[in-house]
Formats: C-alpha cells, structure tokens, sequence
C-alpha cells in the first residue's frame, strides 16, 4: 500500500550484509598463557603417568629418580592427587561375606529384615545391588552397626503401624572361596550350596539405641500413634560449639 513502512528484512537485504567484528587474532589467548598452559599440561600428565605405573623390578629406578627430580611427592600431595594401585583391590576376596539383620518383634519372634544378598543369584547381573556393599562397610564395625540398627527399629515401627520391637541383632553369615585348581577340577562350584559359618556380632535394643524410636514429628507425619518422647525417645546428645553457646 502507498505510503506504508517498508518491511525491515526488505531494508536489510538491499542495504547488503551487515558487518561483524572480528577477533583481533587468531588465538584466545596470548603466546605466554598458552604456553604455561601447555607446560602444565604436560608435566602433570607425565607425573601421573609415571607416579601410577609399574614401579617395581627394572621400572623401579626410572620411576625413583624421575618423580624426585620433578617433585612429584610434593606436587602430588598439595593438590591432592596422591593415589596407588592399591585402589584397584588386585587380591580377590577369600570369603564371601554376608550381614544378616534379625528383627525380634515385641511377641519375642524372629524376622529376617532382608538387608543382605544371600541367596540371590547375582551372576551376571545388570543392576548393581547396594546392600553387597552397605553389608561389606558395617561387617565388624560396632559402631555402624548400632546406627544401622536404629534406622531397622524405626523402619519397623513405621510398617508395623508404631509398634516397637525388642531388638535387633546382625549376624555374619560367610563361606570360604575355593581355590580356582579346585573349582575347575570340580566343574563348577555352587556359591550358595556351600558349607557357610556364622558369627554373632551386635545386638542393638531399640528402647536403648539413640533414635531407635520415631519421633512424634514423623509419627504425625504418617498417621501413627504418638508417644511420650521424654520417656520413651532417646536423642542425639550434640556437643557442638553452638549447643555449648546456649548453654
């Protein structure tokens, strides 16, 4: 129409390409922070190649002088890098370990919280069980073993509707790893038709356990029956710098 505003893409493919800035070189960044850089790059990777690999037998020279002349030990433990072959475990495991969790509800009868993967035919599997390793981290250790207790007590209060039990007690169960020469004599082996052993290990009484009780504010939560939490509810005593403060 006469005299209506010329459309802006008209205007701008008339008046040609618009021009852009260009870089003023061809690098980023200067010759010197690229060289640093590359510098940098290059030694740490030579120190974690030579600080990881073989050191023993004819490497053990090459591998003593190289990481001493480039202080490697004190560049490695400032920055936190400091690792060893040790984290690839290459002694296999002799025993196969399990923790097993009893429940002793408050009519005296035992149940097997199913906290451990015996039995469970594993070999090849797709999806990594947890419970493997939680049983391999709480084996032996007291002190896990009662603050994993008292997660089993109030787990049990909430789906048994707010009853308590009597207490909770973590069994190992384990049975010895044949020798290859023998599996392979044998044609095969039957982990979980094994002979096994079991050892008793910690028994944690839910009225006794610090927070082996719910509280009343998850009580509420999920619709259970409240309790006295003075008598019957034993907290976390903290001693931190802020609870001393207001005393």
């Amino acid at each position: 129409m006469p005299g209506s505003p010329e459309p802006l893409h008209h205007s701008l493919l008339r008046a040609g390409p618009v021009p852009t800035a260009q870089p003023a070189g061809r690098w980023a960044y200067s010759t010197t922070g690229i060289l640093l850089v590359s510098v940098f790059v290059l030694y740490h990777l030579c120190v974690l190649l030579i600080w990881n690999g073989p050191g023993q037998d004819l490497a053990k020279p090459f591998q003593s002088t190289f990481l001493a002349k480039v202080q490697a030990h004190a560049y490695f433990r400032g920055t936190g890098n400091s690792q060893s072959w040790a984290m690839f475990a290459p002694n296999p495991d002799r025993t196969n370990n399990f923790i097993k969790v009893f429940v002793v509800d408050a009519q005296g009868d035992r149940w097997d919280f199913s906290q451990d993967i015996w039995g469970q035919d594993r070999y090849p599997y797709i999806w990594y069980d947890r419970r493997g390793k939680v049983n391999r981290n709480i084996d032996g250790k007291k002190h896990s073993q009662r603050i994993y207790g008292a997660w089993v007590c109030r787990e049990w209060e909430r789906l048994h509707d707010g009853e308590a039990p009597k207490y909770v007690r973590f069994i190992k169960h384990w049975t010895q790893v044949p020798e290859p020469d023998e599996v392979i004599a044998s044609g095969g082996w039957d982990q979980w038709a094994a002979p096994y052993k079991e050892f008793e290990q910690e028994l944690v009484r839910c009225d006794k356990a610090v927070h082996g009780t719910l509280p009343n504010l998850l009580r509420a939560r999920w619709g259970l029956p409240l309790i006295d939490e003075a008598a019957e509810f034993r907290p976390v005593e903290s001693e931190t710098w802020w609870d001393e403060g207001e005393l």
